[in-house]
């Protein structure tokens, strides 16, 4: 779906690149994270694809087409954006502000409203607040609104620099899990630039850490916290990169089918097998109860099991 060829960033006045010889293949489908230190170029990289920042040299194709081969503004009518702060027009209603660009592409009022009662539907909130400002929703709704006005044309791709950024933590995580079900339901092809690991983690289905302009590792959640190409990538992981990698294994996916102690506490099935281990040794036992969807225990995950994960 994108392709990037040798691409090269230098801004004027500045030394070296800030993007440099940059070669990544984004899968059709998937979600990749930009992960690294401030300054290391994931934002420019983001950029480039939509051309809000022009490459100094090197190839990007979307869909096999050269970006350079299409008009910029026609490139971004197909490309759906979500930046940290949102971005919403605060003189418009969330309507207005979701049919912004399908109002561009020329769609009619019947089509445009039926658009965005599907999208408020997908993205969780009441169809009510269609017709509110921005200034009269929560920062974690107007989030909402950001990532139903990218999709409202349905483009192929979509980028996110930052997207819960601004968010309190609590909300954050909601937002993340939410987003990720969202994903689910309309496949798109995401580039997110992100400077929380335990995000890169929690999203990505790959993750590009990048250092001074350069890709250092491209590779699964599950391969960069196991096999981390060098120090710098085992140090940007974290110490607790054996923690962060039980994150990618839920409850269900481990646990013993039947029965469980009574005296061990209960979690969903979907639960990942960090916060399983958490609410055990918060719970002092030896396990926990897995239950389904509604509230029946279907098995059992025991603290050796998740060391043996």
């Amino acid at each position: 779906m994108i392709t990037m060829k040798n691409v090269t960033k230098r801004f004027d006045g500045t030394g070296a690149a800030a993007v440099d010889s940059l070669d990544l293949e984004i899968p059709d489908g998937l979600i990749v994270a930009l992960v690294g230190p401030s300054g290391c170029g994931k934002t420019t990289t983001l950029r480039m694809i939509n051309r809000l920042i022009e490459p100094t040299s090197g190839t990007i194709l979307v869909s096999g087409q050269d970006i350079h081969s299409t008009d910029a503004v026609q490139l971004r009518r197909r490309i759906g954006y979500v930046i940290q702060q949102v971005g919403l027009f605060p003189h418009m209603t969330i309507a207005q502000n979701i049919a912004s660009v399908p109002r561009l592409l020329g769609w009619d009022d019947k089509r445009i409203a039926a658009r965005n009662r599907e999208l408020m539907q997908l993205v969780g909130l009441d169809e009510a607040m269609l017709e509110r400002y921005p200034r009269q929703l929560s920062g974690g709704q107007r989030q909402r609104v950001g990532v139903a006005r990218a999709l409202a044309a349905d483009p192929p791709v979509l980028l996110m620099d930052e997207p819960f950024g601004a968010i309190d933590p609590i909300a954050r995580t909601r937002l993340q899990n939410e987003f990720k079900q969202i994903l689910k339901r309309v496949k798109k092809t995401v580039v997110m630039v992100t400077h929380d690991i335990d995000e890169a983690v929690r999203l990505g289905d790959r993750i590009a850490i990048m250092r001074d302009g350069k890709i250092v590792q491209y590779d699964t959640p599950d391969t960069i916290l196991s096999r981390p190409a060098d120090s710098f990538v085992e140090n940007f992981v974290g110490a607790d990169r054996a923690l962060k990698r039980l994150s990618l294994f839920s409850a269900e996916s481990v646990m013993t089918p039947g029965s469980a102690d009574a005296a061990w506490p209960r979690l969903a099935a979907e639960t990942d097998l960090r916060d399983v281990l958490s609410l055990i040794v918060a719970a002092k036992t030896d396990g926990a109860a897995v239950t389904d969807a509604s509230g029946n225990v279907v098995g059992s995950v025991s603290r050796d099991r998740i060391l043996a994960v």
